[in-house]
């Protein structure tokens, strides 16, 4: 019997980095339908090349599996990417400045029911604003101001009131309802709480706008595959499961997405994405849970006080206990768990229930994992690899605060600052992303950031930020497309260049491992490919 060997598309070039190794090589990748068939030697493309073959002759060109970031709040990068509907007043440095580009945009958008502004940065402000310069000029109209990093926002009286927050009102554990000294609210609201606001901020965003565009960029990014975490700044779980089921039976998604619900006692949730989400390009992937804050609020959790303000070390959002039955009853039903941790002292906390769990129903070999990682106790390094849990961190955030991060811990924790060599050497395996829209979902600048510890916008500083924590770009790489598959359950189908694997691909514009570190920065995807088809092309690429 004849098997028809007939490629589909054929890629040569003679630097491929299948992901397997930290190496590449020259050949071709050999695409029939959705899949690999192999990577084979240049000798053996006439073999596989037929009268309908697409032939992609990449040249020194990099050859590698699509992009995968690990952490992404996906269709919350949309809605800020929809201009009608969403302001960015990152580049505002006072309350006045904000205040002013506010009234401009509301008055530019009369027929937005709410005024919805994202990428406030309160750390770099003297002081906290408060809700009275907003009433000034929207004293009827709700407005909402998103921090940067997404744990704060800042709202006008209406806003408030909408959001059913009251004078006197007492906080929810592991988030603050800001008030004053005679218990009236200032307008700051801190953590978990914040989505009862933004929620009903973004209630009248286009959603299949927002998706549509977020997916058109990370495609010209080399971004094959997302894993889309709860929260949903807003958007409940359920909103997020009819909008990407819409979006698949309609074939408007061509980004696969690895969906995280929150961890809930009772797994209702998660039980119902389970049923429902379990395509190739939609899937429950399992469950995440936020377990701190942030340091430069100072509700991350910390082994001893914060070095700037002595009286706190923050605190957990979630009970020890509560959170070992939490992630037993994940654990149990064979769903994975990611947990936020940015604190050392949350690290290890992730780290003591995890080995709980395994102590109580042995090792499933689960991709249990703990997100962020931004210092960790030494002790702690090398029981990522002995509890078998995925450190998924994003490399670009080790760089944005250089200068203000040491001061907020202590000098005495740089050195275990995104700990990420540390990791390395110590067996643990990587996942990489960007926790977009914290940041811009362009891989480039985290790989930049990885291999550099420098700043992608200026190269401060000149020697990097605790520069004995970089890596390698074939180590970067790896993190970015196998690490992720794994933290995802999902490393059967995607993240090397397999034979049976799904033929996600991106061929850069460039040999990458050729290119100076800076030369990274304006590295682009010639071709993005997922399951086989082309859905990005650059012209500007030479191929």
């Amino acid at each position: 019997m004849c098997i028809d060997k007939t490629a589909s598309i054929i890629i040569k070039s003679s630097n491929i980095f299948t992901g397997e190794t930290l190496e590449t090589r020259s050949g071709a990748v050999v695409i029939s339908g959705n899949s690999i068939v192999d990577v084979i030697s240049d000798e053996q493309i006439p073999e596989f090349t037929g009268p309908s073959t697409k032939v992609i002759d990449a040249g020194q060109r990099l050859v590698m599996p699509a992009f995968n970031d690990a952490h992404t709040h996906f269709i919350t990068v949309g809605l800020n990417m929809d201009t009608d509907y969403t302001l960015d007043v990152g580049d505002c440095k006072c309350e006045d400045e904000v205040v002013q580009k506010v009234k401009a945009f509301a008055d530019a958008h009369p027929h937005n029911a709410w005024v919805h502004c994202v990428g406030w940065n309160p750390d770099s402000w003297d002081k906290m604003p408060t809700k009275a310069s907003l009433d000034k000029i929207l004293p009827d109209r709700p407005c909402h101001i998103g921090s940067w990093d997404l744990h704060t926002c800042w709202a006008n009286s209406k806003a408030l009131e909408l959001a059913g927050f009251t004078d006197g009102m007492e906080s929810p554990a592991g988030s603050e309802i800001c008030q004053d000294e005679n218990g009236a609210l200032t307008g700051i609201v801190k953590e978990d709480i914040v989505n009862e606001i933004r929620g009903r901020s973004v209630a009248g965003a286009d959603m299949n706008k927002a998706l549509g565009m977020v997916c058109e960029q990370a495609l010209s990014y080399g971004i094959s595959s997302v894993a889309a975490m709860w929260p949903n700044y807003g958007l409940a779980d359920e909103q997020l499961l009819r909008i990407f089921k819409e979006a698949e039976s309609s074939g408007n998604l061509p980004i696969r997405v690895h969906y995280y619900p929150k961890l809930e006692h009772g797994l209702d949730t998660a039980r119902k994405f389970e049923k429902m989400a379990a395509s190739d390009f939609f899937r429950f992937a399992g469950v995440k849970l936020v377990i701190d804050g942030v340091s430069e609020m100072h509700t991350a959790y910390l082994t001893e006080p914060y070095a700037d303000d002595t009286s706190t070390c923050g605190e957990l959002t979630v009970k020890e206990d509560e959170l070992l039955e939490l992630i037993s009853q994940a654990n149990s039903h064979n769903y994975s768990v990611r947990l936020h941790a940015i604190g050392n002292a949350t690290v290890k906390t992730a780290l003591n229930v995890y080995e709980a769990v395994e102590q109580k129903y042995g090792r499933k070999s689960l991709p249990n994992a703990i997100e962020h990682i931004e210092s960790c106790c030494p002790e702690d390094l090398p029981r990522f690899a002995q509890l078998g849990v995925i450190a998924s961190m994003q490399p670009i955030h080790s760089v944005l605060n250089v200068d203000g991060y040491p001061a907020l811990l202590g000098e005495k924790w740089r050195p275990y600052m995104w700990p990420v060599a540390s990791l390395l050497e110590h067996h643990a395996m990587l996942a990489f992303g960007t926790d977009a829209p914290v940041y811009d979902l362009n891989p480039m600048h985290g790989l930049y950031a990885a291999i550099t510890r420098k700043q992608p916008w200026d190269g401060y500083p000149k020697d990097g930020f605790v520069p004995e924590q970089r890596i390698s770009l074939a180590q970067a790489l790896q993190a970015y497309t196998y690490g992720s598959a794994v933290a995802e359950s999902f490393s059967e189908r995607l993240g090397t260049l397999h034979a049976g694997k799904l033929a996600d691909i991106v061929i850069m514009d460039r040999d990458l491992f050729a290119a100076k570190p800076e030369e990274l920065l304006e590295a682009k995807p010639a071709y993005t490919i997922v399951g086989g088809a082309i859905l990005y092309h650059n012209p500007e690429s030479g191929i």
